[in-house]
């Protein structure tokens, strides 16, 4: 691992609400319709949490700014289902929250249905599992509002396929959006 990176983790993050304006200005810009068009050649698109990594993960982040730019994802999904409604063209848009790995959560355009759905099928293989949480909220639990075109599903997942033990992984991923 890079020097940078070790010490990314150990930087305090600075002007935290100027960041979060900023991450709410992001989600607003969700409103303009060309947000969800992508080449005809790709089945899936995304738009990555335009955080610094410190505002999300490691000891710097708190419940409450990971809640709030959980919200600001949702927001951005929402604005862009609304936005993309009235149109001939119109993908699956959904946002997904991971964690523990918050940095990765992204706004989600899926062309490909069947690839959506491998994203919410429970399996168990030699390789991992995934499991469809049905017995929590994580809205519920950091408070995130969900507007009326958004619907929520939670998804474990393990990985353990590697004989190297640092590469398994343990985690959930919550998707909001067009989920059902």
């Amino acid at each position: 691992m890079s020097r940078r990176l070790n010490r990314d983790y150990r930087t305090k993050i600075r002007n935290i609400p100027r960041r979060l304006r900023a991450l709410n200005r992001w989600a607003d810009s969700f409103h303009d319709p060309e947000r969800g068009y992508f080449s005809i050649s790709e089945r899936y698109w995304n738009f990555k949490i335009p955080v610094d990594i410190n505002l999300v993960q490691g000891k710097y982040s708190t419940l409450k700014i990971k809640a709030a730019c959980a919200q600001a994802l949702v927001n951005a999904c929402s604005n862009l289902i609304t936005a993309t409604k009235d149109t001939n063209y119109s993908p699956r848009i959904t946002a997904v929250v991971c964690l523990p790995d918050m940095f990765t959560s992204e706004v989600c355009l899926y062309r490909s249905e069947e690839y959506f759905q491998g994203f919410l099928t429970e399996a168990r293989t030699e390789n991992g599992a995934s499991a469809l949480i049905k017995d929590r909220s994580l809205a519920a639990e950091w408070g995130i509002v969900l507007p009326a075109n958004v619907q929520e599903v939670g998804v474990t997942l393990e990985y353990y396929g590697s004989e190297d033990h640092d590469e398994w992984f343990t985690g959930e991923r919550w998707y909001y959006g067009q989920v059902t």
